[in-house]
């Protein structure tokens, strides 16, 4: 019912390094072992679609049929969420048939990673499509990301918290320092952005007051470190206060 694969996969080529989330990698690999379902569950802005395409880069060779991403965030309607899974494998629109039965006849046989990420805003869609995706297809696995849990039967729940902050005070050496989640993310970003930023004696308690504000959240830790082409570390915290 469908056109023959040509491509093993969709996931975007990532453009930027991956910083941190040993433990998270860690655990969704080894769930997906034997869960079928896992879901990454955490606030906007935490990385989870990072981290899931990230997983799914790396696990993509083991999966015949490749890894492909279906992302949900600009579906407004539970009726289509069948037919954005059917555009993001490239199947061919079939008029006598219902997407669901298209996308039930092309998995059955498959081998293949599936994420869904955005689901925060259709769960109930979500979560029917991949009960379906699970019962007719047994070598599929799935992963979803969203802000609440689909409540789906077997599925493995994995919170994805925001990037472990440095102490307060920034005290200990610089190397040490340089290893912390957030101070990595922000200086690797910056010297990106800046082409000059580097983590100093002189702008530490700074860069570290900055991702403490920040709260650790990845996506925020980023848009400020963009800034660093512009405006000093410094200048970036005062601003901070400025909504």
């Amino acid at each position: 019912m469908a056109r023959p694969r040509i491509r093993s996969g969709n996931l975007p080529a990532e453009a930027t390094t991956f910083v941190g989330r040993r433990r998270e990698l860690a655990e969704i690999r080894q769930k997906l072992t034997t869960a079928r379902l896992v879901t990454l569950v955490g606030p906007g802005g935490v990385g989870k679609t990072r981290l899931a395409i990230r997983v799914g880069t790396d696990l993509e060779r083991g999966f015949a049929d490749g890894a492909w991403l279906v992302e949900l965030g600009e579906v407004s309607e539970a009726a289509v969420v069948p037919d954005a899974v059917l555009a993001a494998l490239d199947l061919r629109d079939q008029a006598a048939a219902k997407p669901m039965e298209i996308l039930v006849a092309h998995l059955r046989a498959r081998r293949l990673l599936l994420l869904l990420d955005n689901c925060e805003h259709l769960l109930e869609a979500a979560a029917q499509l991949v009960s379906e995706i699970l019962r007719a297809a047994p070598d599929v696995r799935v992963i979803t990301t969203t802000r609440e849990p689909l409540q789906v039967p077997g599925e493995y729940l994995v919170p994805v918290p925001p990037l472990a902050l440095p102490p307060m005070d920034g005290a200990g050496p610089l190397a040490e320092l340089q290893q912390n989640e957030a101070i990595m993310l922000f200086s690797e970003r910056a010297t990106a952005a800046s082409g000059a930023f580097e983590l100093t004696t002189s702008n530490r308690a700074a860069v570290v007051s900055l991702c403490r504000r920040l709260d650790g959240v990845p996506l925020a830790i980023e848009l400020a470190a963009v800034r660093t082409s512009v405006l000093s570390v410094e200048q970036i915290l005062d601003r901070l206060s400025d909504r």
